[in-house]
């Protein structure tokens, strides 16, 4: 008895070992992947963006993660962390090139599905995707400015059922979307 549940002890450590060692990994795609995330948000935090700084950093950490997407695909927090996963989606939601985004969207949306990546994440791609090719977003995800500094939706395809639809993608309703982007716009 004291053999076999020696053997079970040793197997389970093998396996923990193997998880830590898969885990570790991907530790420097993490690290790398947490500096693209500071580098994506280094000017976009400014009151005033320099869209020339931050265009050149962008550009570099776009090339960074499809290299990473390309080689080992959109990989989940419990590969690589909450950061460097956000890293993924932020640098491709703010590739300047529509092609470019309309070749991940798929990729995106299928590492939602299997919890690699935000259901919500794939529902701004989609609208941003969609409004670049002149069609009507989805989820509202999507807003504009007014002159007195409040947001508003447009072109948004079926308004009166837009909240079930966001509920679907772990989004909260659209009311409170707004009333988020107002507040944090009179915060600055």
């Amino acid at each position: 008895m004291k053999t076999k549940l020696k053997y079970i002890l040793l197997i389970l450590v093998f396996f923990e070992c193997k998880k830590a060692e898969k885990k570790d990994s991907y530790s420097e795609v993490r690290k790398t992947l947490e500096k693209v995330l500071e580098n994506d948000q280094k000017y976009r935090q400014k009151a005033i963006i320099d869209w020339q700084k931050q265009g050149s950093l962008d550009k570099e950490n776009l090339e960074i993660v499809t290299k990473i997407i390309d080689s080992l695909g959109w990989l989940g927090e419990n590969k690589i962390g909450h950061d460097a996963n956000l890293a993924l989606f932020l640098v491709i939601q703010h590739a300047y090139r529509l092609e470019t985004m309309e070749k991940y969207l798929p990729i995106l949306k299928e590492a939602a599905k299997k919890g690699n990546a935000e259901k919500g994440q794939a529902a701004y791609l989609i609208d941003r995707v969609e409004l670049l090719n002149n069609r009507k977003q989805i989820y509202g995800t999507q807003y504009s400015i007014r002159e007195n500094g409040t947001a508003f939706i447009e072109n948004l395809i079926d308004s009166a059922n837009v909240n079930s639809r966001r509920k679907s993608m772990d989004l909260y309703p659209l009311e409170d979307y707004l009333r988020k982007i107002d507040s944090s716009n009179n915060a600055k």
